[in-house]
């Protein structure tokens, strides 16, 4: 016979858990950008409402995405 109780874990176990995945995310993250930099490639993300463009070498760009896909470099950021 199969039991239908769900099995619900301590809250504390559940927040250890997030703990767990958070930081194994944020070290995943870290290992592809430096790999991504290693390649020479930018990476993009966001600084409040500023899209930003980081280059392999360090140098920040804030950019604009245009409909067509492409990037406009709006000014350098330091």
């Amino acid at each position: 016979m199969t039991s239908t109780t769900p099995n619900i874990m301590p809250i504390e176990d559940i927040e250890v858990m997030a703990r767990r995945i958070e930081a194994a995310a944020q070290k995943q993250v870290a290992i592809d950008i430096a790999r991504l930099k290693a390649m020479g490639k930018p990476i993009h993300y966001e600084i409040g409402k500023k899209l930003v463009r980081e280059e392999a070498n360090g140098q920040k760009f804030e950019y604009r995405l245009l409909a067509d896909g492409s990037e406009e470099i709006l000014e350098e950021l330091h």
